[in-house]
């Protein structure tokens, strides 16, 4: 607490595994900025689908499906910090 106390002090921003079950936790401990990825692995759209054929090196992956960012986990962590502003 006493270097980010300090004028000109750097941020301490966290951002590994922050979600809204967990946001509280940060806030109460003093942390002003955190990053969250907010995501969701969604289904792809694409139609069509060769599971013959990869193009990725990694014959485990998952290419029918991608990460999105999820607007209601974005929401409920801007709730949860707009109400521990509040208080």
């Amino acid at each position: 607490m006493e270097l980010i106390a300090q004028p000109g002090a750097p941020i301490i921003m966290a951002g590994a595994g922050v979600r809204a079950s967990n946001l509280s936790l940060f806030l109460d401990a003093g942390v002003q900025e955190v990053h969250s990825s907010a995501g969701v692995w969604l289904a792809s759209p694409m139609r069509y689908r060769n599971s013959g054929l990869s193009m990725s090196s990694d014959a485990q992956a998952d290419e029918y499906s991608r990460y999105a960012v999820d607007g209601a986990a974005v929401a409920e962590m801007k709730a949860i910090i707009a109400h521990h502003q509040a208080n």
